[in-house]
């Protein structure tokens, strides 16, 4: 072989072990690098806006309102130039009573999530909001015990010790504790708690369920943008913000909406960064994922804002981190648990309709001739979709063999896997 043939060959042999191990290994790194960025961005965002210390926008909700009208423009745009991809066209078959069903209080409940932790970066630092927030997963158990999702186990009892314990180690170590910035964010993380069971609830009950993120959005999204505007309205009474320089002319209007823009792309980008992630990643990676996010929003708010943080903030903080793995772990583990039954079943069946198949096939080989009659004339309709189905399993298990490790689980877990990527 000639020495430019031996220098191809080794680099082309070289380029595949890269791309296999890239495939198998970090193809889910984009995503969650820009999930990571567009999160502390978004955080960031909002502290600095928000913010009393900063810049102290006055109608938070109203900005809110105008994050979430982008949103719904954004996913009614995509959706409807590539409906078969993004679910643009069961979006459009649902009926008003659907839509409205599943809109309504699935929009007001994340309304309610969102601006109540947007007034809470009002009053309280970034880093105490993070921890505080990180409560969540015990309002996601406690609402899907009342929805009749989950049973409370010990497990679950104990990730709640942990995460409560944590909690009350984060308050009394603040130096700059806001009792009205604590329960709205407490709130807010109870909201938050409802918001994903209700979701998770009613869209399984769609048949079939909302192909992406982006459609689902399309859903929520105009209730979401009603509901903080009445709300914003009501409350903050934005034409108060006449005079203040944000509405006074039209070159300070254009300003206050491009805040408003800003805040959406980020938002955007975070949920579409995730939506890639659950798309590429296992459930394990999410939940390392979702850990470390949130220790990156703390960094965040000690190194960029100053957060103060004390050795008890610390020991708080690190509690009701561990309390979140916990929590994660658990779900990792009852999902598959909730699985295996279901495998097994299906494995035993097709066990028996082979063994079915070699006893007949035995049967006319050792009478080969002296039978006129093949094996599909032996067997009855459901034996033979039995044998279809056990070959038809048999060819799915091996490219799935060949598949498995570049694909991660299986599309008929991304749903679990995003409640697992999102509390």
């Amino acid at each position: 072989m000639q020495p430019e043939s031996r220098m191809s060959a080794t680099f082309t042999s070289t380029t595949e072990c890269v791309q296999s191990f890239y495939k198998e290994h970090c193809i889910y790194l984009p995503a969650m690098a820009g999930w990571f960025l567009f999160s502390a961005l978004l955080s960031s965002y909002n502290k600095v806006v928000f913010g009393a210390a900063e810049m102290g926008f006055p109608c938070p909700l109203l900005l809110t309102s105008i994050h979430f009208l982008i949103q719904w423009i954004f996913s009614w745009a995509l959706t409807t130039i590539f409906p078969e991809i993004l679910g643009g066209d069961q979006v459009k078959q649902m009926s008003w009573r659907q839509f409205l069903a599943i809109s309504v209080p699935c929009g007001l409940i994340t309304s309610g999530d969102v601006g109540m932790s947007n007034l809470s970066l009002v009053r309280i630092s970034i880093t105490f909001y993070t921890m505080v927030k990180a409560s969540t997963p015990v309002f996601v158990m406690a609402w899907a015990y009342l929805f009749g999702i989950e049973r409370i186990t010990m497990p679950l009892i104990l990730v709640v010790v942990v995460i409560a314990a944590g909690e009350f180690l984060t308050v009394i170590g603040e130096t700059e504790f806001d009792v009205i910035g604590f329960v709205l964010c407490l709130s807010a993380s109870c909201l938050s708690g409802a918001r994903w069971t209700l979701v998770q609830l009613k869209i399984q009950s769609l048949d079939p369920p909302l192909k992406t993120t982006v459609a689902t959005m399309r859903v929520l999204s105009p209730s979401m943008f009603f509901s903080m505007l009445i709300i914003s309205i009501v409350v903050e009474r934005p034409w108060t913000m006449v005079g203040e320089g944000y509405l006074d002319d039209p070159a300070e209007f254009l300003h206050t909406l491009g805040l408003g823009l800003l805040g959406a792309v980020f938002a955007i980008a975070m949920i579409l960064c995730e939506f890639s992630l659950i798309m590429r990643a296992s459930a394990v990676i999410l939940m390392i994922g979702g850990v470390i996010k949130e220790m990156i929003t703390i960094f965040v708010g000690v190194k960029v804002f100053h957060d103060p943080l004390n050795r008890i903030n610390e020991w708080g903080c690190m509690t009701v981190l561990l309390g979140v793995v916990m929590y994660k772990v658990q779900f990792h583990i009852t999902k598959k648990k909730k699985a295996a039954p279901d495998e097994e079943e299906t494995t035993l069946q097709n066990s028996q309709s082979a063994l079915r198949y070699r006893q007949v096939k035995e049967h006319f080989s050792d009478d080969e001739g002296d039978m006129t009659l093949g094996v599909d004339d032996f067997l009855d309709e459901d034996d033979e979709d039995d044998i279809t189905t056990e070959l038809e399993m048999q060819s799915s298990h091996r490219r799935s063999s060949l598949n498995g490790s570049t694909h991660g689980d299986s599309d008929s877990s991304r749903q679990s896997q995003h409640q697992s990527l999102v509390v």
